[in-house]
């Protein structure tokens, strides 16, 4: 999986170190790619998964993290373990330049955007019966790279440092703020991922925008919006039993996640207009997991909620 590290240039950064952060990437990054690969299936719009955690020198300050970037501007910060990239020989810090035959050197990031969001689009852009060719640098030596690797459902997904929600999903990014990730068990960690990615799969953030749906301001707990808001966690909530059964989890631990105090925090200590109650969002799922998974294990195809898709939010 090409999960983008955003290891961001600041003291919250610098503080808790390479290893640390490196470590709440990995661990996300190692449930991602399960859940991911297991539900491809079921998202329109997929990438490989090639266990690479790339970043780019322009997420920095100057000065900073130079030496992960001897050589070049866009390298890797870790490998999952496994992967098919660590398989193939690719190491920490060595340098992309060039993806399926593009070369990075002459990507142009969007406004406010990174060489390694630009890189991403290349990767995931690709036609999916070809198998990613990389080049790499490393010590002077550019190194061509061939990787068959699983396709995924898309997303780009990274541990985010600093102020920010616990998770978010918008259609292209996953992120789980770190300190959030880090307080949780890893079954718990796959419960906050599944329900991230249920709003990808359930296109959300598509559904909003055509239906004029505020997503982010004090609209958002008015009106139409919050109940299109609402109801799109509910969906998310649903649909996240099915994403964890199909990856191999049993998806008890939902229901059990919002009995905790991990799904307190995942719910917010303010008062919301949007989010049901915890002890609303274990009965839902308790509810959709004794309708359609009562031996509590996939493969399942969620046809009932995927057709929500097609479906839309009411615009008036």
């Amino acid at each position: 999986m090409l999960a983008l590290a955003a290891l961001l240039c600041s003291p919250v950064a610098r503080a808790q170190g390479w290893a640390e952060v490196e470590e709440q990437d990995l661990r996300l990054a190692r449930v991602a790619e399960r859940i991911m690969i297991a539900n491809a299936a079921l998202c329109n719009q997929t990438m490989p998964i090639t266990g690479l955690i790339l970043h780019s020198a322009d997420m920095y300050g100057e000065g900073v993290a130079e030496d992960r970037f001897v050589n070049g501007p866009l390298a890797i910060a870790s490998l999952l373990p496994g992967s098919v990239a660590a398989n193939a020989g690719l190491q920490r810090d060595d340098a992309i330049v060039a993806i399926n035959g593009v070369a990075t050197a002459n990507l142009e990031p969007e406004p406010e955007g990174h060489l390694r969001e630009a890189a991403f689009a290349v990767l995931v852009g690709a036609s999916p019966a070809r198998a990613v060719t990389l080049s790499v640098q490393r010590a002077g030596q550019v190194i061509p790279v061939s990787l068959d690797a699983p396709r995924g459902c898309r997303s780009l997904v990274e541990i985010l440092l600093g102020d920010g929600p616990n998770a978010l999903s918008d259609g292209r990014i996953i992120q789980l703020q770190y300190d959030f990730a880090q307080s949780l068990t890893d079954d718990q960690l796959a419960v906050a991922f599944a329900h991230e990615l249920a709003h990808t799969v359930l296109e959300h953030r598509r559904r909003k925008t055509e239906a004029g749906i505020d997503n982010g301001s004090l609209l958002a707990n008015l009106g139409r919006h919050r109940l299109a808001n609402r109801q799109a966690e509910i969906e998310a909530d649903r649909l996240s039993i099915h994403l964890l059964a199909n990856a191999g989890y049993d998806p008890a631990i939902v229901e059990q996640f919002w009995h905790s105090d991990a799904g307190s925090r995942a719910n917010g200590s303010m008062p919301n207009f949007i989010y049901p109650t915890t002890q609303s969002r274990a009965d839902i799922v308790a509810l959709e997991l004794s309708r359609y998974l009562p031996l509590r294990r996939g493969p399942t195809w969620p046809g009932h909620l995927l057709e929500w898709r097609e479906r839309g939010f009411a615009s008036d």
